[in-house]
């Protein structure tokens, strides 16, 4: 494992959640069964090919529930399979309190920055929030991939749009402290973007090997962690698109 030295991005952003038993169970009864969580009837398709790794989206439902909806995460062995939504710049938290659907939840919602509404998930860092919840759901188990055992297992993370499909390896995965290092989104040259990612992926607790200079894109996958910094820290996956899969 290498040297938890920190000296790159960090994210504040996220909120932090320590929820007691007692606390969940009073918040679960403001709402239905499936509080926080996405139906998955209007996901279902006849469009879908046999050996198509992704699950089917029904975008026009989407789209037209919540306009913000931009994308779909799978993390194939995992329960993440979600919606994501782009935050508002007039708003850039929005969805750490409010569902897929606009309505207050407690779950939040999966939710891309706001400084990356420009070029979305092509942003040479497209950063997508979400909250580690503890009954397991939403993006808690992007905290497992500071084991290096989970790490190995799950490589695979599946990004979709309506105009594209992504197929992503994870190649780091780091634990940071959000009170002592801030994001980074603002990169105007590629070398700023390779001696940024050189670092961090050096520095990262667990990396796998990848290309280090002349990405145009990196992907972080962002949710709370809790340890020795009292429920400040973050736990950041960072994953690329896969050399062999590429963008479908």
């Amino acid at each position: 494992m290498k040297a938890a030295t920190k000296a790159r991005a960090a994210f504040a952003a996220c909120l932090v959640l320590t929820l007691s038993g007692l606390a969940l169970a009073l918040s679960l009864l403001e709402f239905s069964e499936t509080a926080g969580r996405v139906d998955p009837s209007p996901v279902a398709s006849t469009d879908q090919e046999e050996d198509d790794p992704f699950p089917a989206v029904d975008w026009d439902y989407w789209k037209s529930q919540n306009p913000d909806v931009i994308g779909w995460v799978t993390v194939p062995g995992t329960g993440i399979d979600l919606p994501i939504c782009q935050a508002p710049a007039s708003d850039p938290t929005y969805y750490l309190s409010h569902d897929v659907y606009q309505k207050w939840n407690f779950y939040g919602c999966p939710y891309l920055d706001a400084d990356c509404a420009e070029k979305g998930f092509d942003s040479p860092l497209a950063m997508v929030f979400g909250h580690h919840m503890s009954d397991g759901s939403m993006f808690a188990e992007m905290a497992k991939y500071s084991n290096e055992g989970f790490f190995d297992g799950h490589r695979e993370i599946l990004i979709q749009t309506p105009e594209r499909k992504y197929v992503l390896t994870v190649v780091a995965a780091d634990v940071i402290d959000s009170y002592r290092e801030y994001k980074v989104l603002g990169f105007e040259t590629q070398e700023e973007l390779d001696g940024w990612w050189a670092a961090t992926w050096d520095k990262s607790d667990v990396a796998r090997p990848c290309e280090l200079t002349g990405l145009e894109s990196i992907k972080a996958f962002v949710t709370c962690s809790y340890g020795p910094w009292n429920g400040h820290e973050r736990t950041i996956v960072y994953a690329v698109e896969d050399e062999i899969g590429g963008t479908l």
